[in-house]
């Protein structure tokens, strides 16, 4: 939350569907372009930061990305960062796994 500012951030293990959304002080959807900027950067253990940069959806409701799977989430964090009413605002979030969802471990390369 930010101020009035709530935002929803999913992450994906698999990568293919970083979303962050936004609603209102009483939890109304707001526009995706409420903000502008928006990125998740994830930062996995032993390896370079991947900066996502994230763009709104055809809906216009959301903001979408696509990365790297995450083999690891319980070692790994994200940033979240958007620009809203010209103020540039970012948080540290740990990685969650959504329930029901299961990280996979990569197997090894023979």
């Amino acid at each position: 939350m930010k101020g009035d500012l709530h935002y929803e951030v999913v992450l994906d293990p698999s990568g293919r569907a970083y979303q962050v959304y936004f609603t209102d002080a009483v939890r109304e959807d707001l526009p995706a372009s409420i903000a502008s900027s928006v990125s998740v950067t994830i930062k996995r253990p032993k390896e370079s930061d991947e900066t996502i940069s994230l763009a709104i959806d055809d809906a216009g409701e959301s903001w979408i990305g696509r990365g790297r799977e995450v083999t690891d989430p319980g070692k790994t964090t994200a940033t979240v960062a958007f620009t809203i009413a010209q103020e540039r605002y970012s948080i540290d979030i740990p990685f969650v796994v959504p329930a029901g969802q299961r990280a996979t471990k990569a197997s090894p390369r023979p």
